[in-house]
């Protein structure tokens, strides 16, 4: 996305720029849009969704310079050279060659007309009543100007208030979908596409070559032919094009047996040593000793696996350590009285394959009766990365999810909210049974509260079945956490936030309601408008970022529960009792929000501070903090 504060870093790897003065014309003297060199057809372009920057290749792709070209000396305003930049931790199609800025200044009266006459053909509704039915013509994603943001993928929102850093007066930004970079839209080709390009085109200039030529870098999250001739010489993968987890934990496992840094990203030497020198199927050279088992853990891939699912029994044999096969390794361990690790050593797999195991202690819930059905049918097994139309209609029945025939977070999470509201595993996978119920049953929105789209009061639960407020009586005389000693009590307390009713909702960019609210209050300097757009991302990949985490812009529940300690600092010590003479942590906790001294020790003072915190809102005035309380030095610290 374009941004003033990042024009210091250079315009690197950018194409040479035609230069053209730039003049202020009065706003009367705007002359009309450019005309196409070739007649456009009736038919519009397909619609493209949004299709952000995955790869650092900052060369200017040829539609989006041949834009520029065209705006620049139709309008004799501009320089078409703003497009590439040097890449940062950030994210924006100038990295990748897909924008350019347009440098009108709204302060120039006669710049500002030519913008607004440019922005008003691009994107009012066309000849078939189509919103932004130019900007399709040319592959135009969105358009930021003047604090306004306008996107081709959601033309119902209009122009909406654009709350980045850098305000966009000085200029017009554009950024291009991969149909708008490659400049086969129906502006320069007369043809419409009834398709979109999912990977990025060449750079401007690039000559395809029939010879072999150097492999482009690939990464996590990409689709294309490229990555399924990976996978292929990869070996034991789906070669289903898209570089997903198991794609990524199988590049980890090639770089670590070949020497090269283990980054899982496939970079332009794994490539050529996987080229060159193969893989049988990464098995180790060395034999292992009679009575010992290769590690086995997360992510890997092989015969190995496959043969530890079987022995574990109630599990796919796909070859494939995913989640399933995780938790069933802890099981078994917890069962045998060994570390419960989720990693299947040596011993644990040695341990399984003396003495078995039954399953028995860990016998499923027992599945609901599906009603039966007049045609029974069989449903493929659908799980995460999965691209399909058997998982565009999985969406569609699920609810509040874009059907875009993808398997991703958003997906898995309602899967697994469906899956506990009918009492099956909550694997995350639509398996048969699943889908059969789904299907066959439904599944009401209204009855499990649109994971969406629900609303909630400000700072209280979500009244979503998966997050509901938990209530906890019991005595009081265990200690404190943190080592504060607490007096005998009861009480009935509440330890839901805010936050609690979407502990295991992932959303990610795109998402749109109660859950995307709560969120941007909880993230801060952000408007309050529920939906989950660019800038929404970019906070959620700073805090991230700030606890160490991979800046994904996706919120698990990592996000959510660093959140809710941020704004309920307290929460956890709601089912505890503080009052003179206690000592311990907390009591330290409470003294600095007070202003006391933090002795550790709940004294006089101490007693004398709660009581005007608790008089000052209306609490009655005891001295002793309890739950009621826990929760005024949570609006307290915020």
């Amino acid at each position: 996305m374009a941004a003033a504060r990042w024009r210091h870093l250079g315009l690197a790897f950018a194409a040479p720029a035609l230069v053209i003065p730039l003049a202020a014309a009065p706003a009367h003297a705007v002359q009309a849009p450019p005309s196409p060199t070739r007649p456009l057809p009736s038919a519009l372009d397909v619609r493209a969704p949004y299709q952000g920057q995955t790869v650092c290749d900052p060369t200017a792709r040829p539609g989006v310079l041949d834009f520029a070209r065209l705006m620049t000396t139709h309008y004799g305003m501009g320089s078409t050279g703003l497009i590439g930049r040097t890449c940062t931790a950030a994210s924006s199609e100038h990295y990748d060659g897909r924008a350019w800025d347009w440098m009108l200044n709204v302060g120039n009266a006669g710049q500002e007309a030519v913008a607004q006459s440019v922005l008003t053909w691009l994107t009012r509704a066309d000849s078939q009543g189509v919103q932004g039915g130019m900007a399709r013509r040319f592959g135009i994603m969105y358009i930021i100007h003047n604090r306004k943001m306008w996107r081709a993928y959601a033309p119902e929102r209009g122009w909406a208030p654009y709350y980045g850093s850098s305000p966009h007066t000085d200029h017009v930004h554009f950024s291009f979908t991969y149909d708008g970079a490659a400049g086969r839209t129906s502006w320069w080709t007369g043809v419409a596409t009834t398709s979109y390009l999912t990977t990025l085109p060449p750079a401007a200039g690039t000559v395809v070559a029939t010879a072999p030529s150097t492999p482009r870098v690939l990464s996590y999250g990409m689709t294309s032919e490229a990555v399924r001739t990976l996978q292929a010489k990869l070996g034991a993968l789906p070669t289903s094009g898209w570089y997903g987890p198991m794609t990524k934990a199988r590049v980890i496992a090639f770089q670590k047996h070949a020497g090269l840094p283990q980054t899982g990203v496939a970079d332009v030497d794994t490539q050529k040593r996987l080229a060159t020198k193969g893989w049988t199927a990464g098995a180790s050279t060395t034999p292992t000793p009679p009575g010992t088992y290769p590690t086995l853990t997360y992510g890997m891939t092989s015969s190995a696996v496959r043969t530890l699912q079987a022995k574990l029994g109630a599990l796919p044999t796909s070859g494939w350590y995913g989640p399933m096969t995780k938790a069933r390794v802890i099981a078994f361990q917890r069962y045998a009285g060994l570390s419960q690790t989720g990693v299947a050593d040596s011993a644990t797999q040695a341990r399984l394959r003396a003495k078995g195991w039954t399953g028995g202690a860990t016998t499923p819930t027992p599945e609901p009766t599906p009603t039966p059905t007049p045609k029974p049918m069989t449903y493929p097994t659908l799980a995460y990365g999965t691209t399909s139309s058997a998982v565009k209609a999985l969406q569609a029945a699920l609810g509040s999810l874009p059907t875009t025939g993808w398997y991703g977070p958003m997906t898995k999470a309602r899967v697994v909210a469906y899956q506990r509201f009918v009492g099956l595993s909550r694997t995350g996978v639509a398996d048969h049974r699943t889908q059969q119920l789904l299907h066959t049953r439904g599944w009401s929105t209204a009855t499990t509260a649109s994971l969406t789209t629900s609303t909630a009061p400000a700072g209280g639960p979500n009244p979503i079945t998966e997050g509901p407020a938990m209530t906890v009586m019991h005595a009081m005389t265990a200690p404190v956490p943190g080592g504060a000693s607490a007096s005998p009590a009861f009480a009935t307390v509440s330890t839901a936030t805010g936050f609690t009713a979407y502990q295991d909702l992932v959303i990610g960019l795109g998402s749109r309601g109660a859950a995307v609210r709560t969120l941007q209050r909880g993230l801060g300097g952000l408007a309050i408008d529920g939906v989950f757009g660019a800038v929404t991302q970019e906070k959620v990949c700073a805090l991230q970022r700030a606890n160490g985490w991979a800046p994904t812009g996706v919120v698990t529940s990592e996000v959510w529960s660093a959140l809710e300690a941020r704004a309920y600092p307290f929460v956890a010590n709601r089912t505890s009792v503080l009052r003179a003479g206690d000592e311990g942590p907390h009591v330290v906790a409470v003294q600095r929000l007070l202003g006391v001294r933090p002795t550790g020790v709940f004294d006089g003072a101490t007693q004398e501070a709660v009581k005007r915190a608790q008089a000052g809102a209306g609490l009655a005035s005891t001295g002793v903090v309890a739950s009621r309380t826990w929760s005024l030095f949570d609006r307290l610290s915020a």
